[in-house]
């Protein structure tokens, strides 16, 4: 097991048991989106909720940290422990934010891996399309199906409005982190380790589009100041 992969693991493990013992510990830390807004403004609970698992039964919690260790193992080889923290924390609170484009979830009080969960299978599906997955541990399927079937899925039963889940949440994770594929470019270029992760390409698209704009500017600025010492071409060049 990967290192950033056993820690989130075992983080969930020990948050689930401060569940159990400690009494209201859930309804703390769990994300409820009007308690977030900026007249409560309990910003924590973006983060938090993706921690807490449901106490009524050991599966939640379990299926969620399988589906960690199955899919996030081959992914942090990849990227590295950093770069797949970052990823995965960024799907969870993307997850998050989609919550607040429900109206009826902004008093539900949401909580699971499931939402990052859903951003670390997109990202298998990307670096590994071919790989066979087994669908209900029995049907060999590519990744790449696996992954697309589980989206549309996502996205179905958030348009349903089915009730119990927060479907919606795990829609905002898978599309987050189709999002920062996309954006950090990991279907091609990121396969390669030397590039340094998701921070380096991610902070050099930054960097690169500022550079451009800025460049740009300096070039209308010395366009418009030679423009004015040459009085528009009919004087001399002044050097």
């Amino acid at each position: 097991m990967t290192p950033a992969v056993k820690n989130l693991i075992i983080a969930n493990v020990v948050v689930y048991v401060l569940q159990v013992l400690i009494q209201n510990f859930t309804e703390w830390f769990t994300l409820v989106p009007s308690l977030v807004l900026p007249w409560n403004f309990q910003i924590w609970r973006v983060a938090t909720y993706m921690f807490l698992h449901d106490q009524a039964g050991f599966g939640h919690l379990f299926f969620n940290m399988f589906g960690l260790f199955v899919f996030g193992c081959a992914i942090e080889r990849t990227w590295g422990s950093q770069s797949f923290y970052r990823y995965y924390f960024l799907c969870g609170l993307g997850g998050a934010a989609f919550a607040f484009l429900s109206y009826p979830l902004w008093n539900a009080s949401i909580l699971g891996a499931s939402g990052a969960l859903y951003g670390v299978l997109i990202a298998f599906g990307y670096l590994f399309p071919r790989q066979q997955v087994l669908l209900f541990f029995a049907i060999p399927m590519e990744a790449r199906f696996f992954v697309a079937m589980f989206g549309i899925m996502a996205f179905a039963s958030s348009v349903s409005g089915q009730q119990g889940v927060a479907h919606i949440v795990h829609l905002g994770g898978f599309a987050t982190g189709y999002l920062l594929l996309r954006w950090v470019g990991v279907a091609g270029r990121g396969r390669r380790r030397s590039l340094g992760g998701l921070r380096v390409e991610l902070g050099g698209s930054w960097r690169d589009a500022y550079r451009r704009w800025r460049m740009k500017r300096l070039r209308k600025k010395f366009e418009d100041y030679y423009d004015k010492r040459s009085g528009g071409g009919d004087g001399p060049m002044v050097h």
